[in-house]
């Protein structure tokens, strides 16, 4: 009887131990999701797949919490994360099927790990970005042409320019798939490099006017909401 109680004790305390040295249980909420889910590909990758290189063996193996991101070429990270997208859409589609969600929830967690190559970006879930274009456009348009403190907000939060990014990526591709006339094409392709231009050089914000923002935005919802009717 002493015995079991002991190692009832021993185990309790070594799965605690563990447990913490792993981080098990630690993204309790949504937000501790957002802000994590980041780094879940690497993690995965590194936990659940197997691999010849790099074992690492032995107690401080067991115990170790280094999840370093790869530093592979793209082509190695775009497979490391569309294995990761695979399980999480597995996990999220179970959700549904025990009707543990509904089918709106189930579009804002799944990963569009087909990845779409005219837009050449990760893209990630829906409700990693969700909201983060308005409060992006409007930050934009009360800056002032102050960039750099405009950059320093949009970093406080990653996800601020994986939306920025994907929502310029989509709109390129939407407009470039509507337009049909050849002097048409010249002229969207010519502001399209202007953009991508001040972009590289890291003075949108400065040179451009950003005011105008919120007004292209609501046009080109309007733009889609058409096309989805057509």
């Amino acid at each position: 009887m002493d015995t079991q109680i002991w190692y009832a004790v021993f185990s309790t305390l070594i799965g605690g131990i563990y447990g913490a040295c792993r981080r098990l249980g630690e993204i309790r909420t949504l937000g501790m999701l957002r802000s994590r889910f980041e780094s879940l590909p690497w993690a995965f990758n590194k936990l659940l797949i197997p691999s010849d290189q790099h074992k690492r063996k032995g107690f401080r193996a067991a115990f170790s919490t280094k999840l370093a991101k790869p530093s592979g070429n793209e082509q190695e990270r775009e497979k490391i994360a569309a294995r990761f997208a695979q399980m999480w859409n597995l996990i999220i589609t179970s959700f549904r099927e025990e009707d543990l969600i509904d089918n709106r929830e189930m579009d804002l967690l799944l990963v569009p790990y087909c990845k779409d190559r005219e837009l050449d970006i990760f893209q990630w879930p829906p409700f990693l970005l969700a909201s983060k274009i308005p409060i992006a456009l409007d930050m934009a348009a009360d800056s002032g042409g102050n960039h750099r403190d405009l950059n320093k907000r949009m970093k406080s939060d990653p996800y601020f320019s994986y939306a920025i990014r994907e929502c310029y990526a989509s709109f390129k591709n939407i407009i470039n798939t509507l337009v049909f006339g050849q002097r048409e094409k010249v002229v969207m392709q010519e502001i399209f490099e202007v953009v991508d231009k001040h972009i590289a050089e890291e003075t949108l914000i400065r040179d451009l006017n950003m005011r105008s923002l919120p007004a292209l935005s609501k046009k080109l919802i309007e733009l889609l909401e058409f096309t989805a009717k057509e």
